[in-house]
């Protein structure tokens, strides 16, 4: 693909993303803070193991990276994945030159991969699913084509860093390691240096999986702790009260109704292809597309299988199979730079018809009678935890009032979760407790247990009323100094 092309997608990606936030989208979930916390706390103390929990560690190596160098704030994270979203969409576009039939089918795929919703969303959030996702698809897509060792090894490094990011790419790496040493043995002809590239690539792509089972092993007693980890998390959230056939088709019916108009694309342009005039040219489009479909297919049905014994590695699909969604935008893109032009006027009506009357299906009836997960800007708390960035002096601890997650959008905000204390834990696989905001008699005790001589919590908590004015109030939270009248 020409510079030129990659230029036009990135482009295309900005525009995407700045629409995004003008929207007003901030954060998927409060996990998007919550990274931007860890992160933070990477960079000021930098470790192997950011979280110590189940997540992996690579986003935080490279959020954290950038905090090093630029500063510890929610902006620096937001910009570090505007960027990493803009060469995501470079990643993909690569991928659609490899599988593409043409220029103009490869860039007009990495432009629908680029804009549909989850792919912009994803391009600005805090989180790694679209970063991981174009590593991965860039992989899946070195398999298609002629079988060059340097390809092949750069989807092995491609998937070492997916692999580290999120789980839900393992499949994709265990069938790409297969297919890529089966080709290595297949090829009598390459040289034994060309085998060995090869064997070098399958051995990258699980050398993630691999480090991070030993890590367990050895730094917590359990290979498969982090995967027990997050089994755990869902009964705790009641992820297991699901009937077996809900488990069992959640991904890809998340797929379909998060992004309803792409597959209402896909839909049309494969009803086209079995007409007898594009039967052939459609079956020369698809070809390339087989190893990455066989791919995206075996990561739903391992996803579905776990998800059926409760050990998933998300309880978002439809973010976990974003993959799925990206090879999906290069189908629709290349099948309808090739069959549009090909297909008679009758057809091109007939599909236009179609195309119309599933778009409105899918935003009149899918987007709006199966909605998906609301957003969280968490705006307040961004706003207080700013406040007190300005406020709280550097290694004076702050006692933070905890209602619900919104507590790392504060912390995130505040850019120091080391001079930030909980007042209470809300993870559900221990005993709830009571809030000291509740308790305002408390609060003298707790606040010297903390050593923390400022209070950041809601004006409408029972402790309010006896700490005085607050310094700064944004929304329904106040910051207050202890002792300060």
């Amino acid at each position: 693909m020409q510079r030129r092309d990659l230029g036009l997608v990135a482009l295309v990606k900005v525009i995407a993303a700045a629409i995004v936030i003008a929207t007003g989208f901030r954060a998927v979930s409060d996990d998007d803070f919550a990274r931007v916390v860890i992160a933070q706390d990477f960079a000021h103390a930098p470790k192997l193991d950011p979280t110590g929990t189940s997540w992996l560690p690579f986003p935080f190596w490279v959020t954290g990276a950038a905090m090093l160098g630029a500063g510890r704030t929610l902006l620096v994270a937001r910009v570090t994945a505007f960027v990493l979203g803009v060469l995501s969409a470079v990643l993909v576009a690569l991928a659609a030159e490899r599988l593409a039939k043409n220029r103009t089918a490869a860039l007009l795929g990495a432009v629908l991969a680029a804009v549909f919703p989850w792919s912009a969303r994803l391009g600005v959030a805090t989180v790694p699913e679209l970063p991981t996702a174009a590593l991965a698809l860039f992989a899946m897509a070195s398999l298609v084509g002629p079988r060059e060792p340097r390809a092949r090894l750069f989807g092995g490094l491609a998937l070492l860093g997916a692999t580290l990011s999120r789980y839900d790419v393992w499949p994709i790496a265990a069938a790409f390691a297969a297919l890529t040493g089966l080709d290595a043995l297949r090829d009598r002809e390459r040289s034994a240096k060309d085998r060995a590239l090869f064997i070098l690539a399958a051995a990258l792509s699980l050398l993630g999986p691999f480090l991070w089972v030993l890590w367990n092993h050895f730094t917590r007693g359990n290979a498969f702790d982090s995967l027990d980890r997050v089994a755990a998390y869902r009964r705790a959230l009641g992820g297991d009260a699901d009937a077996l056939l809900a488990r069992l088709f959640a991904y890809p019916l998340a797929m379909a109704r998060h992004e309803p108009e792409l597959f209402s694309a896909l839909a049309v342009l494969l009803a086209l292809a079995a007409l007898p005039s594009l039967r052939a040219a459609a079956r020369e489009t698809l070809r390339p597309y087989a190893r990455p479909v066989a791919l995206a297919l075996f990561q739903l049905v391992a996803l579905s299988a776990a998800l059926v014994k409760d050990g998933a590695p998300t309880h978002h699909p439809e973010r976990a199979v974003l993959v799925g969604l990206l090879l999906c935008a290069l189908v629709v893109g290349d099948l309808a730079a090739t069959l549009l032009p090909r297909a008679s006027r009758q057809a091109r009506l007939g599909a236009a018809t179609a195309a119309v009357a599933l778009l409105v299906f899918s935003l009149v009836i899918v987007r709006r009678w199966f909605r998906g997960e609301d957003f969280v800007p968490r705006t307040d708390e961004v706003a207080i935890g700013d406040a007190a960035r300005a406020l709280v002096p550097p290694d004076e601890r702050v006692l933070v009032e905890v209602r619900d997650y919104g507590h790392f959008a504060i912390t995130a905000a505040l850019g120091r979760p080391e001079d930030v204390i909980l007042d209470r834990d809300l993870d559900p696989r221990k005993p709830a407790s009571a809030s000291t905001f509740d308790a305002p008699d408390a609060l003298p005790r707790r606040l010297d247990e903390a050593r923390a001589r400022f209070l950041l919590g809601r004006t409408a908590s029972p402790a309010a009323a006896v700490l005085g004015p607050p310094r700064a109030v944004h929304g329904s939270f106040g910051l207050w100094e202890h002792g300060s009248r």
